[in-house]
């Protein structure tokens, strides 16, 4: 979520990505045939962690810190079987370094007990693959929301993290976004939200072969990114086409349903008309029919517990209702005291 600076660039980082760029190389070409009759994805929240949030710091004024906001952070699956199985964000993996961040930044009151901090009821990412039968080697493509460390994954901030664990995944990421973090760089250190270590993963992961930087474009087949920008400058939705319609991960431009259908934005954002725009877009694409999903809605995980493969399907109405209601709200002003994570 914020810059870690003063590590410098691991050496091992170009040859053991070189090792996985041929490795995945290989894998892709014995795929092809398998993949030339795309399914429906079938989409799986995986819940990587839960938490609570001051409502001041997540929503701004009026709100006060003394108010919570329940978190839930997710990974989400794209099963559409061998070649086509998607990871959109990580979740966190290593809770020390997430909640020592999050103290940091004041995310969390000063209690006993830690009883805001992050805690993860269903383990983290990997455990949720093995309970689904599947290996890392079986992802073929991460995508991630934006590159805020709550979302990528990161462990202790000295490489790439998590991600360097899937040696068969390409890994996609916002190029506006990208674009930001390098105009921030000065005399080789990164001056930006994205943890240190991780962008000088991506950079080498770019120079590999393993990284693709892209926006408003296709994954693979049934999945595309549209850029948004409003909660942070690398900010995308992942379009992604189920047996219940085309569903849109919509990441942190929004938080919950009951938020969003309240006309109540983040207050973490780039600028206010493009946090108000990207809010649009995504409220005009489930008027249009998709099915949006908050990136930190307890309701997605509750709602995937009690009707299984049909939780999209029960989501629909909830989706649409909180569309209109963004449409019609008169408060869409956002907090004064806003600014970028």
């Amino acid at each position: 979520m914020h810059t870690n600076k003063g590590i410098s660039r691991r050496e091992f980082l170009p040859g053991a990505l070189a090792a996985v760029a041929a490795a995945k190389s290989a894998w892709t070409q014995t795929l092809t045939a398998a993949t030339s009759r795309p399914r429906p994805f079938r989409l799986i929240p995986l819940n990587t962690g839960e938490c609570l949030l001051g409502k001041n710091h997540v929503l701004g004024d009026p709100y006060s810190d003394d108010e919570r906001v329940p978190f839930t952070i997710y990974a989400f699956l794209a099963d559409g079987g061998p070649g086509r199985r998607v990871l959109i964000d990580l979740g966190p993996v290593g809770l020390k370094y997430i909640n020592d961040m999050f103290r940091r930044y004041r995310f969390f009151r000063d209690l006993p007990g830690d009883t805001d901090a992050i805690r993860q009821p269903h383990s983290n990412v990997f455990d949720w693959l093995k309970r689904l039968s599947l290996e890392p080697a079986d992802i073929n493509h991460i995508v991630f929301t934006h590159l805020h460390a709550d979302h990528h994954g990161l462990t202790d901030a000295r490489d790439g993290g998590a991600v360097m664990r899937f040696p068969r995944a390409t890994v996609h990421v916002s190029r506006i976004g990208w674009q930001d973090n390098l105009g921030k760089r000065r005399d080789g250190q990164w001056n930006s939200y994205v943890d240190y270590a991780f962008a000088d993963y991506l950079l080498a992961g770019e120079q590999c072969g393993i990284v693709r930087f892209h926006d408003n474009d296709e994954v693979l087949s049934g999945m595309d990114v549209i850029h948004m920008g409003g909660h942070s400058p690398c900010s995308q939705a992942i379009r992604v086409q189920t047996d219940a319609g085309p569903v849109v991960i919509a990441g942190d431009e929004i938080y919950h349903y009951s938020l969003f259908e309240r006309g109540i934005l983040s207050r973490l954002y780039t600028t206010p008309e493009q946090q108000l725009a990207a809010s649009n877009k995504l409220a005009d694409l489930a008027m249009d029919g998709a099915i949006l999903l908050p990136c930190h809605d307890p309701l997605l995980s509750k709602q995937y517990e009690q009707s299984g493969d049909a939780w999209l399907r029960d989501l629909a109405p909830i989706s649409r209702r909180a569309a209109r209601g963004f449409k019609a709200s008169a408060k869409k002003k956002l907090p004064r005291s806003a600014a970028e994570g």
